[in-house]
């Protein structure tokens, strides 16, 4: 699943296991024993008949489910179920002799465990069963289980009937053994109004009516896991191509917007090929249909065959979508589509695992587009947009291990991540450069092979690994997958040598972590095939044979952070402002700079003399960490006067790039310029550059509609207008905000309706909310946005107090509401809002928030303590220049 992420505005607004052990000083205790009914009854098929009833918003239907008693003899057969009333059961014990009922006395819902209870009067001895269950339950409108989209088409109202079973919601649909583990084939058949699109797993088997309605039997499921299936029926076009291994693709849409999957269409089909060869397994199915819905919660979401989407996640349409959309677009579908092996075809056990379905992912989807549209540079992009966002957050005292235990079932919402996606994608990077590509695919292949249509541990791929490249896989691996946080390496660089220190990197100088023993890291300390040295001890002397160039993490490779001495970095400074040191170096160390700087392991002043080198800078990517720190510096400070010092400093960094690229495109120029124009345009507009925000206001007055803008410059002349405008603005972003049918403009709008400073305009947008005008799946960006804007901060925190039980009854289930003490954290700088900060959260605290408070708490003061030690220091810095 790709989730979506509101704490990342659109990129250029700038709004924008089992055993007890100590690892780096998190202590990670034995986990609880996890009620599994895997182990009470193992499922092999399913056979279901589903009949929502969509005006009604309720379902009802009939399960059998056949299978093996797999523990000691009870009196009793229990399965999961939420929301869900059975009705009546059955029980037919199978032996030799044939089957034999068993008569259900009494049928038992516990709620509170999500758990269905069918006693008998007579003791059940292992062996194999046949269960049959009538249930009926309701279709919701949080957006999981079995809930409805909605969508115009020819001015009428209409809704589609979609599924989202991931990470347990199959309960809320049909009674089932709701666990990764307890996979079985599945048998659907599906009541829906004739004349509309049906849409599953598998390909129609059989069409007849029934009752006035159609009846749609699919066919047989492969073995998989129940969060796997999903159907989706309705008023649906679709657009239809074979990939060269003969599979059948289709991009489903409503009828308005069909046309704008092409794209999608043409990318699914040269990945499928590719992870067709790539694995040296063929995808097993015979289609794939790739869905977009117009409410979904998540990005998108892999069911086999049937793969649905957020409407951006699979559009292009060429007169509203921006560049960095499409290349977003082509990510996702790489993403979804390498779950088809990864995740489908082989199923991590449990959901501690999480991480081998979705960090491959995270790096299998950059692998498969890079190898689509190496014009992308994908791998410098990885390290800003992937590499950077884990290593911020695995340096909190609160992130958690890659691999990590699940206590509750409402637990796992809370690990869909950065850690589980862009920390393990970052460590299946560092482990590819560690074994070399060949070996690399080839034991990708082998743990495949070996557990297709299975359930494996982080262990199996490692033995894969380890039996192909005969490396230590499992050595070198363990204390990055099992160990929470990451190293910062210290260099200090003299004679020929280099003097390397390595500690746990925290970004709160609070944190008790930072005086406890370490257990080092295996640190590589290049990363790369040329250099396999690793650095595992706190102290250590290297040879070095250039010192003047010598940097360590070539290529940011390896998930660690590192610094060095003040001269040393001088004239690590030369080669950067010569441009003899590549992007992704170049991003990498003024990264590592800025990060230390915020931790206090370097002067923040240092930090920006060193930027000062990168003026002649003209890589998207780096100019994405740049505009970064000085948008960090502006919030956390908090500081109007440095606000205004800051604005010659950044106009002066910007101009050149603003001379180079201008306003429009030029023939011939590059992916990575096409994607920094819209940058440098916010960068100079933020920093109130005359001509710039003159130009985006003309622009903004000539427009009679959206598409008259360049769709990467939108957001640039919306948030300025913003910024600028006055009620009439607002009145007419909030009309086009309602007039379009664009997912991704709806999004853009939105960052610029929350970026004004009148109180008044700033309570009309924080009313809007909880309206129809806007979308359940757009909740979390409005509120996202609201708490990056200075003038609505504190607004946001009372709207966010007032309205909690909103959000919990309609988004509560989402995995971006549980993020939602994080996004509200990093408005604040000051110590003197923690206990109002707490207060709240405790007083709605539940398990699946618990995490990500700790975390909301830990960035309050590492923010506080950063603005309270280098505040001044900046300040005069600015005044200075």
């Amino acid at each position: 699943m790709k989730t979506a992420n509101p704490s990342q505005p659109p990129k250029y607004t700038h709004v924008r296991l089992k055993f007890p052990r100590t690892f780096h000083g998190r202590m990670e205790f034995m986990s609880k024993n996890v009620k599994r009914l895997f182990n009470y009854f193992v499922p092999k098929n399913y056979t279901i008949q589903l009949d929502p009833d969509r005006e009604a918003a309720t379902v009802s239907g009939t399960v059998t489910v056949s299978g093996r008693k797999a523990d000691r003899p009870s009196k009793r057969f229990t399965f999961h179920q939420h929301g869900l009333t059975i009705t009546a059961a059955t029980i037919f014990k199978k032996d030799k002799k044939g089957e034999r009922e068993v008569p259900v006395t009494r049928i038992n819902h516990h709620r509170s465990s999500d758990e269905v209870r069918l006693h008998v009067d007579e003791l059940l001895y292992p062996g194999e069963y046949v269960i049959s269950m009538t249930f009926h339950g309701d279709i919701t409108r949080p957006m999981d289980g079995i809930y409805p989209c909605f969508f115009k088409h020819d001015g009428a109202e209409k809704k589609l009937i979609a599924t989202q079973f991931e990470s347990h919601h199959a309960r809320e649909a049909f009674p089932c053994i709701d666990e990764p583990e307890a996979k079985a084939t599945f048998d659907l058949t599906l009541l829906s109004p004739t004349g509309e699109a049906v849409v599953s797993n598998t390909p129609v088997e059989l069409q007849r009516e029934l009752d006035g309605k159609l009846a749609t039997t699919f066919q047989t499921t492969p073995h998989m896991s129940t969060y796997l299936l999903a159907f989706v029926y309705g008023e649906l076009a679709y657009r239809e191509k074979k990939t060269k291994h003969g599979v059948t693709l289709r991009t489903y849409a409503t009828p308005d917007n069909v046309e704008f999957t092409t794209f999608a269409l043409d990318v699914a089909a040269k990945v499928l090929d590719f992870f067709s060869e790539y694995f040296d397994i063929p995808y097993p199915l015979p289609k794939c249909d790739l869905i977009a819905l117009p409410d979904f919660a998540a990005g998108a979401m892999e069911n086999w065959g049937c793969i649905t989407f957020r409407e951006q996640a699979l559009f292009v349409d060429p007169s509203n979508t921006s560049l960095s959309s499409k290349q977003y677009v082509a990510m996702v579908v790489a993403h979804e589509l390498t779950h088809q092996w990864f995740g489908n075809l082989v199923t991590m056990r449990w959901w501690t695992d999480l991480w081998l379905n979705e960090g491959f992912a995270n790096w299998m989807e950059y692998f498969a587009t890079d190898h689509l549209f190496p014009e992308w540079n994908m791998w410098t992009q990885y390290i800003v947009d992937e590499q950077q966002l884990a290593l911020k957050l695995d340096a909190l005292e609160n992130t958690h291990p890659i691999e990590v235990p699940i206590h509750h079932p409402d637990e796992i919402r809370t690990i869909f991540d950065t850690i589980s996606y862009s920390k393990g994608g970052s460590t299946i990077q560092m482990l590819a450069e560690y074994l070399g590509h060949e070996a690399f695919q080839g034991g990708l292949r082998y743990y495949l092979k070996k557990h297709a249509y299975g359930n494996t541990d982080t262990v199996d791929l490692w033995d894969a690994l380890e039996h192909v490249s005969k490396k230590p896989v499992k050595a070198f691996m363990h204390s990055w997958t099992s160990s929470a946080g990451y190293p910062l390496v210290r260099a200090e660089v003299s004679d020929g040598q280099a003097t390397l220190d390595q500690q746990l990197f925290t970004l709160n100088p609070k944190s008790a972590l930072r005086d406890r023993p370490l257990t080092p890291w295996p640190v590589p300390l290049h990363a790369s095939a040329a250099d396999q040295s690793i650095f595992d001890t706190p102290h250590t002397t290297v040879p070095v044979q250039s010192p003047d160039t010598f940097k360590l993490n070539h290529q940011q490779s390896g998930f660690y952070r590192a610094i060095y001495d003040q001269p040393h970095l001088q004239r690590l400074a030369k080669h950067v402002k010569n441009k003899k040191m590549g992007p992704i170096d170049r991003l990498g160390l003024l990264a590592d700079a800025f990060e230390a700087a915020k931790a206090g392991f370097l002067d923040t002043t240092a930090a920006l003399a060193f930027m000062e080198t990168y003026q002649a800078e003209d890589n998207s990517a780096v100019w994405d960490v740049m505009v970064a720190n000085l948008a960090g510096i502006r919030a956390v400070m908090n500081d109007e006067d440095l606000r205004q010092t800051m604005k010659p400093y950044a106009r002066d960094l910007a101009a050149a790039q603003l001379k180079r690229l201008g306003w429009e495109e030029h023939k011939g120029e590059s992916h990575f310029d096409r994607l920094l124009r819209p940058t440098i345009l916010a960068l100079a507009a933020v920093s109130d550059e005359p001509h710039v925000v003159a130009e985006a206001l003309r622009r903004f007055a000539d427009m009679k509609k959206p598409e008259d803008l360049q769709p990467d410059l939108r957001s640039v002349v919306y948030v300025t207008a913003a910024r600028k405008g006055d009620t009439h603005t607002f009145e007419r972003l909030l009309h086009m905000h309602h007039a379009t049918a664009s997912s991704e403009e709806r999004i853009t709008l939105a960052a610029a309706l929350t970026s004004f400073h009148q109180p008044e305009l700033v309570d009309r947008a924080l009313a809007l909310i909880t309206t129809d005008n806007v979308r359940l799946q757009d909740v979390m960006y409005w509120v996202a946005y609201s708490f990056s804007n200075r003038f609505a901060r504190d607004k946001t925190w009372k709207w966010l107090v007032a309205n909690w039980a909103w959000l919990k009854e309609n988004l509560g289930t989402d995995l971006a509401f549980y993020r939602m003490p994080v996004y509200s954290a990093r408005a604040f700088s000051n110590e003197n809002f923690l206990p109002t900060y707490k207060k709240f959260f405790e007083s709605v605290m539940e398990p699946a928030l618990d995490r990500s408070t700790k975390q909301g708490i830990e960035i309050i003061e590492w923010q506080s303590q950063w603005r309270k030690r280098d505040l001044a220091a900046i300040k005069t810095y600015f005044a200075n220049r």
